[in-house]
């Protein structure tokens, strides 16, 4: 997305479609309340102040009061700053209707916003409406404070990798900076942000759903990070539903022990300040481990600890979990995350290729952003095979090379199985299928095994946890580990590069005979 800074009247409208959003879903507010909300029109932004249209002096005295304190909190939490409100009385004309239409609003605007460039009386107003107290500077080491819009445009090289922590289980590089908003994530990021910082008890939990690929891992792990950095004093703890069902099994597997075993994974989970479950969807049916997480879900609720879910559909639409449970996450916020639009993939592309020290012309980009449009993910498997390309021929990197690497790749409505890449890759190295989804650990089968889950990674929307399932029930960090290494390789060697190109070619071929 563009770098320019939004002029006043869309930065304007932008802040307010979001904090009316919060309001809207403030549980603590009144329908009444809420009720004066609905007659305000943003106008502009001047510094810290945001000018805002109201109908009627009732309704002015009603956001200045009664309001005050829940507007004044979402302005500034969506805003990323201390954001202050002054309020304009614009009645009604005669000739139009009291709720004006999106269009009439839109003109009523531009009429405006021309008056105000030849008198700025605008400005005045928002200074004489209301004087901001001038907040006290604060120093905060670390990675504080987060950008509002846009992430750096510098980064060092191999920052994509993920870096896990051992005792959070966090990927200490998936970071609000390196987490690119849009249309189709920034309500999710803001509110995000807010429980990251604290300042978002009322959306406990919070709920984060959408397609694979679209952040929502991502966005779990920048909580983690961002709470730390702002206290490190924190017990945080990252987890896959495959992860807390395996610990909870291996607590009860010895019957001597289990009682033993079973206080210290309570502890472990019932512990920590802020806890972020990934991939919920998948406990369901699991009664005896939902059982175990609604009790962990209920003691972290009631010490009001943060709590932070990820899943595929949204929490009503969940299978296989008890009614009571679901109606704990719905007391929560719910938010959703999209694919991302063109212009959030032209900027996604831009900071993986700066991330990873790659010269990549603008074309190129704006190539890969319009054939690759579902996640996230198969922009970044689109991007490596690009520069993978120019680095092992050393060319560089070129529209005309990019389309012709890519060729193979641009049908979007074939649907592929891991069982189908599994059977391609063994039968490509003479291996069996079971000798993929295996024990074996002979240098040719391991090589094998971790082209095949790249493979299923790109060519598919399955999760780690799934893919792992797959080939042999294995950990989703062996995946994660087998992508990555195969991802590295593919710019180093030109036969693992070879290897790769060839099978998917062949997968693609053989879904479409």
């Amino acid at each position: 997305m563009s770098d320019r800074p939004l002029d006043p009247a869309a930065e304007a409208a932008a802040i307010w479609a979001d904090a009316l959003s919060l309001l809207k879903r403030n549980s603590s507010l009144t329908a009444r309340e809420k009720g004066w909300l609905e007659g305000v029109v943003p106008e502009a932004v001047f510094g810290s102040t945001i000018v805002l249209c109201v109908t009627n002096t009732s309704a002015q005295q009603a956001l200045q009061h009664d309001l005050n304190e829940p507007l004044l909190s979402a302005l500034s939490l969506v805003a990323g700053q201390e954001m202050f409100p002054a309020f304009k009385v614009v009645p009604p004309a005669k000739d139009e209707p009291r709720q004006e239409t999106p269009s009439r609003r839109h003109r009523r605007a531009e009429r405006e916003r021309a008056d105000a460039r030849t008198a700025p009386t605008i400005a005045d107003l928002a200074q004489e409406s209301y004087v901001p107290p001038q907040p006290s500077p604060v120093s905060i080491q670390g990675q504080l404070p987060i950008p509002a819009a846009m992430p750096p445009t510098s980064f060092h090289g191999g920052q994509h990798k993920p870096s896990l922590d051992p005792e959070t289980h966090l990927n200490k590089n998936a970071t609000f900076d390196t987490f690119v908003p849009g249309d189709s994530n920034r309500f999710a990021r803001t509110v995000a942000l807010a429980v990251a910082e604290g300042s978002g008890r009322d959306f406990n939990p919070l709920c984060i759903y959408g397609g694979s690929g679209l952040g929502k891992t991502h966005l779990l792990n920048a909580i983690g990070n961002y709470a730390l950095v702002k206290d490190p004093t924190l017990k945080v703890r990252y987890v896959t539903s495959e992860e807390f069902t395996n610990e909870f099994i291996e607590a009860l597997q010895n019957p001597n022990q289990s009682q033993g075993q079973i206080a210290e994974f309570n502890r472990r989970y019932r512990e920590v300040d802020v806890l972020l479950i990934d991939d919920i969807q998948f406990l369901g049916g699991k009664e005896a481990t939902l059982e175990q997480f609604f009790h962990t879900f209920n003691s972290l609720y009631q010490a009001n600890k943060r709590i932070v879910i990820a899943s595929d559909v949204a929490p009503k639409n969940l299978k296989g979990f008890e009614a009571r449970l679901i109606s704990r996450f719905d007391a929560g916020l719910t938010v959703d995350v999209k694919p991302p639009d063109l212009e959030t993939r032209i900027a996604i592309l831009r900071m993986m290729s700066e991330m990873n020290g790659s010269n990549v012309p603008n074309d190129v980009l704006d190539l890969i952003a319009e054939r690759f449009t579902e996640n996230i993910r198969e922009l970044e498997g689109a991007l490596t095979r690009v520069t993978a390309v120019a680095s092992l021929s050393n060319q560089p990197v070129t529209r005309s090379l990019a389309e012709q690497t890519l060729q193979d790749f641009f049908t979007t409505d074939v649907e592929i199985k891991p069982t189908d890449i599994i059977g391609q890759v063994a039968k490509y190295f003479h291996l069996t299928f079971d000798d993929i989804t295996g024990r074996s650990r002979t240098k040719n089968v391991a090589l094998a095994r971790q082209i095949a889950m790249y493979l299923a990674r790109e060519m598919t929307s399955m999760s780690l946890m799934d893919i792992g399932e797959v080939f042999g029930g294995r950990d989703h960090t062996t995946v994660m580990h087998a992508y990555t290494r195969i991802s590295d390789e593919m710019r180093e060697k030109q036969e693992i590069y070879n290897y790769v190109m060839e099978l998917t070619v062949r997968l693609k071929q053989r879904s479409t005979d």
